[in-house]
């Protein structure tokens, strides 16, 4: 009897086979865990950077209503850079250059809350876009103009805008469409997927 409660009381660390299995269950759930983990990231981004296309559709609807003036957004394709100007502004020397990117300064990655409001989050592109033609911008630019540029997204005084839609793309090949409707100027966005979208 003593014998055995000696035997019992001895046995309080786990043995080498035990740790050992522990340690295989960590990395088996660690290398599972992991891809989804980064997925969730990549959709965070992606979604993060369709409301900052809808944040400035609406600065720029509002700035035109309260200015009385037609404002313009556009975008850099195959990049994350957009602006928003007045219609005037529009073809001038100063409104067609893209600033080169600036590594220092930028933000850190993680640092979500801080990005540029001219900026999509990292590893965010316009991947595409589909953009009704304008009268106006023809009249403003001239048939025979280019530009660096997407085609310009118009916001009137009266609240109305371009028909326009846009997509956003990831390092994942993630995308989310963006689509603003011209006569409400409301934006909608849609579900994370994955659409095809040219060179």
């Amino acid at each position: 009897m003593s014998d055995d409660r000696s035997r019992s009381g001895m046995r309080r660390g786990l043995t080498l086979v035990e740790v050992c299995l522990v340690l295989a269950l960590l990395v088996v759930i660690g290398a599972v865990a992991a891809p989804l983990m980064e997925g969730s990231f990549s959709r965070a981004g992606l979604q993060s950077g369709a409301e900052l296309v809808r944040g400035a559709w609406a600065r720029a609807r509002l700035a035109a209503m309260d200015s009385g003036q037609t404002h313009v957004f556009r975008f850099a394709p195959r990049a994350s850079r957009f602006q928003i100007i007045t219609l005037d502004q529009l073809g001038t020397s100063g409104s067609e250059m893209i600033a080169p990117e600036d590594p220092t300064s930028e933000n850190n990655a993680s640092d979500m809350l801080r990005v540029e409001r001219s900026r999509l989050p990292d590893g965010v592109i316009f991947a595409a876009g589909n953009i009704a033609d304008s009268s106006q911008v023809l009249a403003t630019l001239g048939t025979a103009a280019q530009s660096a540029w997407s085609a310009p997204i118009l916001f009137h005084p009266d609240g109305t805008t371009t028909d326009a839609s846009v997509v956003l793309s990831n390092e994942s090949m993630q995308t989310v469409r963006v689509t603003l409707r011209g006569l409400t100027g409301i934006a909608n966005t849609s579900d994370v997927g994955r659409e095809a979208v040219g060179p």
